[in-house]
């Protein structure tokens, strides 16, 4: 088995906590160490005492025989906390549960968490650090690197989308259009037009926001 270490202490951090677990039912894999946060949640009340916070990102440093995923949903947060490790030296493993459908062709990048029933369609291009839950992205779309696709999200053929995106769940991609980096679509928006770096966006269709 490997040892991993689970990167933050929120909601996120015991949402992958599950996914390996599930991953280590089908095949020995991981050996879960524990969980590295600044601040958070109490995992060991979460855990029943199973695992806990066994220091903090600033002060830990990474041995050679230790992998990191890096459980921030926040897509700027989590750039930030992987520059930190980085700087370390740190490595970082894809978490992919079993139930995930990967097509042929796709190219998959480092640090990537695909949650239960998550679909990538063929020549997908999924950038570093992503976080995609139980959504659908179909072929030809491109995911740049530390953005998050919530769960049940249609992103279909040849989307565009851009670093440090937030997609709310339930939100529609329409195909062929465009998401700048550090954008924001709320929570069950139809984007029919392409989205400007930068924009929040929200509704059906999707409008430009401030909120």
């Amino acid at each position: 088995m490997v040892d991993i270490i689970i990167v933050g202490a929120g909601s996120a951090a015991r949402e992958i906590l599950s996914i390996i677990q599930d991953i280590n039912k089908k095949e020995d894999r991981w050996n879960i160490i524990g969980f590295i946060a600044d601040y958070g949640q109490n995992i060991e009340k979460y855990t029943k005492g199973r695992y806990k916070i066994i220091g903090t990102i600033n002060e830990w440093i990474p041995k050679a025989n230790e992998f990191f995923t890096v459980a921030i949903a926040d897509p700027k947060g989590r750039e930030f906390v992987v520059n930190k490790l980085r700087e370390k030296r740190a490595k970082f493993v894809n978490i992919i549960h079993p139930t995930v459908r990967i097509n042929d062709y796709c190219k998959m990048g480092k640090g990537i968490i695909l949650y239960p029933y998550a679909s990538v369609g063929n020549n997908a291009k999924i950038g570093d650090f992503t976080f995609i839950q139980g959504s659908n992205i179909a072929h030809d779309v491109r995911i740049g690197e530390f953005t998050t696709v919530s769960g049940l999200c249609g992103i279909l053929g040849n989307v565009y989308i851009g670093k440090r995106v937030f997609v709310g769940s339930h939100s529609v991609i329409i195909p062929d259009k465009a998401v700048g980096d550090d954008s924001y679509i709320g929570a069950g928006s139809v984007v029919i037009k392409n989205v400007k770096s930068g924009t929040k966006v929200f509704g059906n269709p999707a409008k430009v926001v401030d909120f």
